[in-house]
């Protein structure tokens, strides 16, 4: 047994994972969080384990299109006008990342990351009990154009499959018979035969916490105001109190930009906000997640009905609910099913989202005894494991299994 006390601040997918991975390696651990586990970003995602996720958004054919879309109000991309000057820093590392070189880095850090992805899954889910929460059925995403898919066949789709990735280009017949509910609106598509889903994002986070203080782990519904490091520990500063810890991981999405300022690390991490429906559609089946890749959006049957996911709005995380984004989404499920879902509820979220589209993860430079792992964008759910794993090897003064140092907060430096 590990004689340090560490606090993970965060009960999301990420910090979960990562009081779990510390746990399990002899360390005492509290997980600090406002809300309770998995109710974050984590709550609202598409389900996805998204093996293929391989290659960084930020290149410039990617920068060319953002103002078309920022203007069309149906595009996949949206912007809150007042939230532009705190985009200032994030698009400047956006237009560095597009070059060629970085590039090239960002897609070889992501696939190291990914090379570890399943197996650390494997054993959380194994460890937690939570493997009857995942369905291996795959993934389709389709395109509503054969000459978007010939496009997407020699561009993104190659790129993937260079890096490794198990794909296979579908016709619209063989799309119809892995789906016969779906409406006949695409040219085809792509079908990633090894993705696997969560039927139930939330209940995967009440897994993990259960299994976490099951074993000794506590889980305090606290607001964390600052962060101070000292030469044998950190203070953390809560809402009525103060309490003192060996170690400390932050492992809070969008919220850790705020905790960092005040050491000295300035990351340029935004909050992209995400939409989800839950969509009761009928007498419609789907067996996998279904993803309309030209508007980015995704349908994933869950226990509690069809989720659609997707859009990418850069607007604060406290600004209320677009309705605009919501019912543009909704218009897409009536294309892809030729039919009119009921609405069960509607949520909006923000992921932590940094401009090269590595999560930041590891020890700071300048505070030894503090660690993060955010920044995951639309991967906290199939990064979450193999974050925690990396966060535990380091603390526990190990190699890491992955290189750390594409993914260290001293890159925006």
């Amino acid at each position: 047994m590990q004689s340090s006390h560490i606090a993970i601040i965060g009960a999301g997918v990420v910090g979960l994972s990562t009081a779990l991975s510390l746990q399990k390696a002899g360390y005492k651990v509290t997980v600090i969080d406002k809300e309770a586990p998995g109710m974050g970003a984590s709550f609202g995602n598409a389900g996805l384990f998204a093996d293929y996720a391989r290659l960084p958004f930020a290149k410039f054919a990617m920068m060319c299109k953002m103002p078309g879309m920022l203007l069309d109000k149906t595009s996949p991309l949206s912007m809150q006008g007042s939230y532009l000057p705190s985009l200032m820093p994030y698009g400047w590392g956006f237009f560095k990342a597009c070059f060629p070189a970085k590039y090239v880095q960002g897609k070889a850090a992501l696939k190291a990351l990914q090379e570890h992805t399943q197996q650390a899954d494997r054993d959380l889910l194994a460890l937690t009990g939570a493997a009857d929460l995942i369905k291996s059925e795959g993934c389709l995403g389709l395109f509503a154009t054969e000459d978007g898919f010939a496009t997407a066949q020699q561009g993104d789709l190659k790129e993937r499959r260079e890096q490794g990735v198990n794909l296979q280009f579908l016709n619209a017949k063989q799309v119809r018979d892995l789906e016969p509910d779906l409406a006949g609106f695409h040219a085809g598509g792509v079908f990633y035969p090894d993705t696997r889903f969560t039927v139930s994002p939330l209940e995967l986070s009440r897994r993990y916490a259960h299994h976490f203080t099951a074993n000794g782990g506590i889980i305090a519904q606290d607001e964390v105001l600052a962060v101070k490091p000292k030469d044998d520990g950190v203070d953390l500063r809560l809402s009525q109190h103060s309490v003192s810890f060996d170690r400390v991981v932050i492992c809070t999405g969008v919220a850790s930009k705020a905790l960092l300022a005040p050491l000295g690390v300035k990351v340029p991490l935004v909050s992209e906000r995400g939409y989800h429906l839950t969509l009761d559609i009928g007498d419609k089946q789907l067996s996998r997640p279904v993803g309309w890749l030209d508007k980015a959006v995704f349908l994933t049957p869950m226990a509690d009905g069809v989720r659609l996911a997707g859009t990418a709005e850069f607007a604060s995380a406290d600004a209320p609910l677009n309705p605009q984004r919501a019912e543009t989404m909704l218009e897409h499920a009536k294309v892809m099913l030729d039919d009119t879902p009921e609405i069960k509820s509607t949520w909006v979220g923000s992921r932590p989202s940094t401009p090269d589209s590595l999560p930041v993860i590891g020890p700071l430079e300048q505070h030894p005894r503090v660690s993060v792992g955010f920044g995951h964008g639309h991967l906290g759910l199939t990064f979450g494991a193999i974050t925690g794993q990396l966060i535990a090897e380091s603390i526990q003064g190990q190699t890491p299994s992955v290189d750390l140092t594409p993914f260290s907060a001293a890159r925006f430096s």
